[in-house]
Parts: structure tokens; sequence; C-alpha cells
């Protein structure tokens, strides 16, 4: 089986790395392949609930230079959790649950740095969806300076489900919202909660937005009226730390 570090390359290297339940994050596979060995594929990849595009063969180039026969695979280096075995563990050591649900966000940078500060500031763990989410990948944890080794990460096909699903744990849900009236510092964090994050572009998606508890903005005196998600996700947990320091 072809394979270094962060991909499976080629079709028999990805049939071998779903046998042997290689942590697959994503497969790329090439528009150019033939009809009946894109849907064998296809079906193979959708059985197994990974995330799949089809895209020109110049994607696969640019992503790695080996000869990968139209169909690459993104391994994740760490080991991913279940949201609710996460909660679960958490009550079981007795710690008060936290966690950062990030919608939409697609830079690897930005993933990196907030991984890093959820990690430094005490949260339980972080959320993140199969689809349009940055990947796990080594860039990835050394933007995090190696938080992503020691945090837990959750990947979940349906990320509006999970909140529902936290919801009925007792998880208040919590919106970076430049917009709102309610201000960081005005808002209790010492019960259970999930802060959600959307991408700098377009923001919380409008289905998430409507499952908020709270909307809540970072006030600023300057004239830039916006912040950098990892930014904003710092100033969050760290507001959330001390408040529960002192709780405590």
């Amino acid at each position: 089986m072809e394979q270094n570090n962060e991909w499976l390359i080629g079709k028999n290297a990805l049939k071998e790395g779903i046998a042997a339940g290689k942590r697959i994050q994503k497969v790329y596979l090439s528009d150019t392949l033939d009809n009946e060995t894109l849907k064998e594929l296809l079906k193979l990849i959708r059985a197994q609930k990974i995330s799949v595009l089809v895209v020109p063969k110049s994607k696969l180039d640019r992503l790695n230079r080996s000869n990968h026969q139209g169909v690459l695979a993104s391994i994740s280096p760490i080991q991913f959790y279940k949201t609710m075995d996460l909660v679960t563990h958490i009550y079981e050591q007795g710690q008060h649950p936290a966690l950062a649900l990030l919608d939409g966000i697609t830079d690897v940078h930005n993933f990196g740095a907030i991984a890093r500060s959820a990690e430094i500031f005490g949260l339980g763990g972080i959320i993140i969806g199969n689809k349009n989410s940055a990947p796990v990948n080594y860039e990835a944890i050394k933007s995090s300076a190696g938080a992503l080794l020691q945090i837990p990460v959750c990947k979940e096909n349906n990320l509006l489900h999970t909140i529902k699903e936290l919801k009925a744990q007792g998880f208040v849900v919590i919106g970076a919202d430049e917009k709102a009236e309610q201000t960081i510092e005005q808002l209790d964090m010492t019960e259970p909660c999930v802060m959600v994050f959307g991408s700098e572009g377009e923001g919380i998606s409008y289905d998430i937005k409507n499952t908020l508890d709270q909307h809540v903005k970072i006030p600023q005196i300057g004239k830039i009226n916006s912040l950098n998600v990892s930014v904003s996700a710092g100033i969050f947990f760290y507001e959330w730390m001390k408040q529960n320091n002192q709780k405590k």
C-alpha cells in the first residue's frame, strides 16, 4: 500500500486503507477516472461516511506530485472522538464542560490557532464538521503548536444534529456575533456551554445561527469592525476560564 504520513496514493491504496481502518479524512477523485471506477470508489467511500470530492486532475497534482492515478486520500494524524462520548467522559472526570464548535472554518492556520487557545485555556474539546472544515493535518498541528495532539477533536457528519444533542444535555449554545447587543462580559459562562464560531467570510451558517441561545459580541473601540476568528475565539476562551476559576 503506497502512502506517506499524510496520504494514501492510488485506488488500491485507498481500498486497503479503508479495509485496514485508516483514519481517512477526505478523498479526492479525479474527474478523469472512468465511470465504472468512479462509481465503484464513490460507493465504497460513502458507505464509510468519508468526505469525498470529485475534482479536476490539476487539483490532485497540486495536492501531491506523485503518480496518484486520479485517487488521493488524506490521513488524519489524530484519533477523532464522538461528541457525546467526550461529553460523558468530561462529566465522569468531574470537570466543567465547555466545547468549541467550528462552523465552516477552512483555514488551517485559523484552525490551529483556535486549537492552541482552546488547549491553553482549558476547554474540553473542539467539534468540526466532516465537510467544509480545515483538514487535521501536520500543518494544522504545527500551527497549533502541538495543541491538536493534546485536546480532543470531534468530527461530526451533522453539526446541527450535534448541537441539538448538546442542548438536550443542558448545554447553552453561544454564538460569536459582532452585531449582538450583549457583550461577552455580560454573559454567564458558568453553565455547560458550546461556543460557536463561523467562517470569516460567511460567519455562522443560517441553520446553526437559529439554534443559538446567546448571541454575544466582543467590545471594540477601533475603527476596523472585525476580529480574526482565531483572535475572537481566544478572547471567548479566556473569558470562560476567568469566570469558571472565579466560581471555583
